[in-house]
């Protein structure tokens, strides 16, 4: 189908899905003109001990420019449906389009289709293997963890998800990490089995569907892009207290039509104290009622403070804890330079199974072609396994 009929369908049915689509650099709303920076460290990052610092970023526009910056600030409201309540867009256009209304063009707030002028990206080319990039955006920093699992959520969104547009054209982001000091980045924004995410490595094409499971569907209308990802989440290991650069960049790929989307949920960038996920029935991972499980903060020698639904143990002070009881259990680190971290974890004990047993069987196993018969009051049956026989003729027979 031509985008055109699309934007005729669009001005046919102006009311249609209009309380369902997100809002995105809202004049009301007090991020809608915070810088990039800004957005990172008050909307995207959670972690009071997290030490962040070296920004330096590429976009279009500037704050103030809520209507035509290349990033800012999205929020779902009334009946959008949408899998993040809030958080940072990352776009190669133009964010304000991505959302707020649909209407015909030429309107801002049509089809996200808009040339930045700004140059691609040779880390994101080198990560992924391409050339020819245009229109990206990126904000690159440094940080300093305190806690060794690091993650955050996020989903793809974009105009080349089009039924057979993503056959031909790779629009694509990368999330960089590499400790301050090394050379090489690891690209976290893959899937599990290690493919980077982009609308050619995941859609639902009539003519090159590709990791369908992870494509969430076409014209959704939350958004105004053609399509996108189901919440994926990027993951490291990393070490705390060691210094990290992560670079996150979308680009367009092979021409600057057609804009693709990062949205990344708010507070889901951890950097900070992490107990883990919680340990529950639901989640097919508690442990066997009876038993001890080791809670750690992995912070030895610092002054620790533990709860048990919000009763202070004061047994414990140190960085690890044995829990032996359903409850919810959170802790405070005292890192002793004005910075306190807290977390907290959901414990279930789950019943130990019962094993069902079985009386003692003994089975003769016979290479030969013979068999037994039991006598009994001149009945004959076939004897498949052993007896006590004391009162019976058994007769073999060859």
């Amino acid at each position: 189908m031509n985008k055109k009929l699309l934007y005729l369908v669009w001005f046919l049915c102006p009311f249609i899905g209009f309380s369902q689509i997100l809002e995105i650099n809202n004049a009301a709303e007090p991020e809608a003109t915070m810088s990039l920076q800004e957005l990172v460290e008050n909307v995207l990052i959670t972690g009071a001990c997290s030490d962040v610092s070296n920004f330096t970023e590429q976009v279009s526009g500037i704050p103030t420019q809520s209507t035509n910056k290349s990033y800012g600030f999205f929020k779902r409201t009334g009946l959008t449906r949408f899998p993040f309540e809030e958080g940072v867009i990352l776009t190669t256009g133009n964010a304000f389009a991505a959302g707020n209304t649909i209407a015909p063009p030429p309107t801002v707030a049509a089809n996200p289709d808009f040339n930045n002028g700004l140059p691609g990206d040779a880390d994101l080319e080198a990560a992924l293997g391409q050339t020819g990039t245009e229109d990206a955006t990126f904000i690159k920093f440094d940080f300093v963890p305190t806690s060794a699992d690091f993650s955050f959520r996020f989903l793809m969104a974009s105009e080349e998800y089009f039924n057979n547009t993503e056959c031909q054209f790779a629009d694509s982001f990368a999330f960089l990490l590499r400790e301050v000091g090394t050379p090489n980045y690891t690209n976290l924004a893959v899937l599990p089995d290690g493919t980077p995410v982009s609308v050619r490595n995941i859609n639902n094409s009539t003519n090159c569907a590709s990791n369908v499971p992870f494509f969430e569907g076409y014209n959704l209308g939350s958004t105004n892009y053609g399509g996108q990802t189901v919440i994926l989440t990027a993951s490291s290991t990393v070490i705390p207290g060691r210094t990290y650069e992560i670079k996150l960049v979308v680009a367009d790929q092979g021409d600057s039509a057609w804009d693709s989307a990062i949205f990344l949920e708010a507070g889901s960038f951890n950097i900070g104290l992490d107990l883990g996920q919680d340990l529950t029935i639901t989640n097919n991972n508690a442990p066997c009622d009876g038993s001890t499980q080791v809670l750690s903060t992995g912070f030895p020698g610092l002054v620790h403070t533990w709860y048990l639904d919000g009763v202070e143990i004061t047994t414990d002070t140190d960085d690890m804890l044995d829990a032996v009881v359903d409850g919810t259990y959170s802790v405070e680190v005292s890192f002793g330079t004005g910075c306190d971290a807290s977390d907290s974890i959901i414990v279930q004990f789950a019943e130990r199974p019962t094993a069902n047993l079985v009386l003692d069987q003994l089975i003769c196993d016979d290479d030969n072609d013979g068999f037994w018969t039991l006598d009994l009051a001149g009945f004959n049956a076939t004897v498949y396994g052993a007896q006590n026989v004391a009162d019976y003729t058994i007769t073999y027979h060859p």
